[in-house]
């Protein structure tokens, strides 16, 4: 009479050893999506100016409100161009992605995804790869293209309020008093 199996020698020693060796291809190709997914991200709240969630908020004081002019005890002409710079703040406007970040990302990350697994493993993860690494690039190129722009809030002198946009950083400061002639802003 022999002896029942051994459940373990069934399943044979190495089997576990096995599966973890087949596994391991694939936690390294699921980190590597997951780094490359999380590049955005990690671009966009990178800390450098303008890149702020709350770029758009308005300023502490509240948002810019037209108010009514004092009544003024002689009538004097109002200057329509004249105001006063009351707020200035950072906007980001993204960039649009051409493909080429897309096409290179698709390619580096078909390259990455095709050194792990085996057989079919490989062609998937070569797949999955070049499908994370498109994302990626893309999502990196827009970020790479993106804008920081520069919105002056000013309190004209007939009591209404303007927006200037800017592309580059403004020679002005709160309280400036300014002459907005179309959307140029130049010191009084």
């Amino acid at each position: 009479m022999s002896a029942p199996p051994n459940p373990s020698s069934a399943l044979g020693a190495g089997s576990a050893a096995e599966r973890l060796r087949r596994m391991y291809p694939l936690a390294i190709a699921i980190g590597a999506v997951c780094l490359i997914a999380a590049v955005p991200f990690v671009v966009t709240h990178s800390g450098r100016p303008g890149a702020s969630a709350n770029a758009d908020a308005p300023a502490p004081g509240g948002p810019l409100t037209s108010a009514a002019p004092a009544p003024a005890l002689a009538p004097t002409p109002v200057c329509r161009e004249c105001g006063e710079v009351v707020n200035i703040r950072t906007s980001r406007k993204e960039g649009e992605g051409s493909g080429v970040g897309a096409v290179a990302g698709g390619v580096v990350g078909g390259v990455l995804g095709h050194q792990v697994g085996a057989g079919r493993g490989k062609e998937a993860m070569t797949v999955l790869g070049a499908i994370g690494g498109a994302f990626g690039g893309n999502q990196v190129e827009k970020q790479v293209k993106a804008k920081t722009l520069y919105l002056v809030d000013i309190r004209m002198a007939d009591g209404s309020a303007r927006t200037i946009t800017e592309n580059a950083p403004p020679n002005l400061s709160v309280g400036a008093q300014v002459r907005v002639t179309g959307n140029t802003i130049a010191p009084r």
